[in-house]
Protein backbone atom coordinates (compact mmCIF):
# COMPACT_ATOMS: atom_id res chain seq x y z
CA UNK A 1 0.00 0.00 0.00
CA UNK A 2 1.10 3.30 -1.02
CA UNK A 3 2.03 5.84 1.66
CA UNK A 4 0.90 8.49 1.86
CA UNK A 5 -2.63 7.74 0.89
CA UNK A 6 -4.39 9.20 -2.15
CA UNK A 7 -7.03 10.45 0.50
CA UNK A 8 -4.54 11.81 2.71
CA UNK A 9 -2.85 13.37 -0.63
CA UNK A 10 -5.73 15.01 -1.44
CA UNK A 11 -6.92 16.45 1.66
CA UNK A 12 -3.84 18.07 2.96
CA UNK A 13 -3.51 19.37 -1.15
CA UNK A 14 -7.16 20.45 -1.18
CA UNK A 15 -7.50 18.78 -4.89
CA UNK A 16 -11.39 17.94 -5.14
CA UNK A 17 -10.61 15.81 -8.25
CA UNK A 18 -9.09 11.94 -8.00
CA UNK A 19 -8.44 12.34 -11.88
CA UNK A 20 -6.76 15.79 -11.17
CA UNK A 21 -4.17 14.04 -9.02
CA UNK A 22 -4.02 10.88 -10.92
CA UNK A 23 -2.81 12.82 -14.06
CA UNK A 24 -0.71 15.27 -12.19
CA UNK A 25 1.38 11.86 -10.73
CA UNK A 26 1.32 10.28 -13.91
CA UNK A 27 2.96 13.16 -15.63
CA UNK A 28 5.65 13.45 -12.85
CA UNK A 29 5.99 9.85 -12.74
CA UNK A 30 6.99 10.03 -16.51
CA UNK A 31 9.60 12.62 -16.03
CA UNK A 32 11.35 11.42 -13.29
CA UNK A 33 11.52 7.84 -15.46
CA UNK A 34 12.78 9.55 -18.01
CA UNK A 35 15.12 12.50 -16.24
CA UNK A 36 15.88 10.34 -13.17
CA UNK A 37 16.13 13.35 -10.97
CA UNK A 38 13.60 13.55 -7.85
CA UNK A 39 13.33 16.34 -5.22
CA UNK A 40 12.65 13.84 -1.90
CA UNK A 41 13.69 10.46 -0.91
CA UNK A 42 11.43 7.54 0.00
CA UNK A 43 11.74 3.90 0.36
CA UNK A 44 10.37 3.00 -3.08
CA UNK A 45 12.27 3.44 -6.18
CA UNK A 46 9.48 3.79 -8.17
CA UNK A 47 8.35 6.57 -9.86
CA UNK A 48 4.63 6.66 -9.28
CA UNK A 49 5.72 6.78 -5.58
CA UNK A 50 7.93 9.51 -5.88
CA UNK A 51 5.95 11.71 -7.76
CA UNK A 52 3.15 11.04 -5.16
CA UNK A 53 5.58 12.20 -2.31
CA UNK A 54 7.07 15.02 -4.14
CA UNK A 55 3.39 16.26 -4.32
CA UNK A 56 1.98 15.38 -0.52
CA UNK A 57 5.69 16.98 0.48
CA UNK A 58 5.30 19.76 -1.95
CA UNK A 59 8.22 19.52 -3.39
CA UNK A 60 6.57 20.42 -6.77
CA UNK A 61 3.28 21.97 -7.87
CA UNK A 62 1.01 21.93 -10.27
CA UNK A 63 -1.84 24.01 -11.77
CA UNK A 64 -4.75 23.03 -14.10
CA UNK A 65 -4.60 23.69 -18.00
CA UNK A 66 -7.12 26.04 -19.33
CA UNK A 67 -10.12 24.48 -21.11
CA UNK A 68 -8.91 23.94 -25.15
CA UNK A 69 -11.91 25.02 -27.13
CA UNK A 70 -12.96 22.68 -29.98
CA UNK A 71 -14.76 23.51 -33.32
CA UNK A 72 -17.24 21.55 -34.73
CA UNK A 73 -17.19 23.29 -38.30
CA UNK A 74 -14.70 25.40 -40.68
CA UNK A 75 -17.13 28.65 -40.00
CA UNK A 76 -16.83 28.38 -36.75
CA UNK A 77 -12.96 28.03 -36.96
CA UNK A 78 -12.96 31.16 -39.23
CA UNK A 79 -15.32 33.40 -36.69
CA UNK A 80 -13.21 31.58 -33.74
CA UNK A 81 -9.91 33.28 -35.57
CA UNK A 82 -11.74 36.93 -36.83
CA UNK A 83 -13.30 37.70 -33.09
CA UNK A 84 -9.55 37.19 -31.67
CA UNK A 85 -7.93 39.40 -34.27
CA UNK A 86 -10.79 41.98 -33.77
CA UNK A 87 -10.34 42.32 -30.39
CA UNK A 88 -6.41 42.90 -31.66
CA UNK A 89 -7.44 45.38 -33.88
CA UNK A 90 -3.60 46.66 -34.16
CA UNK A 91 -2.54 42.92 -35.37
CA UNK A 92 -0.87 42.40 -38.32
CA UNK A 93 -3.06 40.97 -41.36
CA UNK A 94 0.16 38.24 -42.05
CA UNK A 95 -0.86 37.00 -38.41
CA UNK A 96 -4.87 36.79 -39.42
CA UNK A 97 -3.68 34.54 -43.24
CA UNK A 98 -1.32 32.48 -41.24
CA UNK A 99 -3.49 31.45 -38.82
CA UNK A 100 -6.40 30.47 -41.13
CA UNK A 101 -3.63 28.82 -43.34
CA UNK A 102 -2.86 26.76 -40.10
CA UNK A 103 -6.39 25.69 -38.92
CA UNK A 104 -7.48 25.04 -42.40
CA UNK A 105 -4.24 22.74 -43.07
CA UNK A 106 -4.77 21.05 -39.32
CA UNK A 107 -8.39 20.76 -40.16
CA UNK A 108 -7.59 19.01 -43.25
CA UNK A 109 -5.21 16.80 -41.65
CA UNK A 110 -8.08 15.80 -39.03
CA UNK A 111 -10.58 15.01 -41.73
CA UNK A 112 -8.26 12.87 -43.14
CA UNK A 113 -7.72 10.78 -40.09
Amino acid sequence: MIYPSINEIMKAKNISSKYTLVVATAKRAREINQTKVTFTECKSDKPVTIALHEIYENKINFKKAEKVQEFSDDDTIMNHILEENLANAYSDTVSLEASIDNVLSSSDESTEA
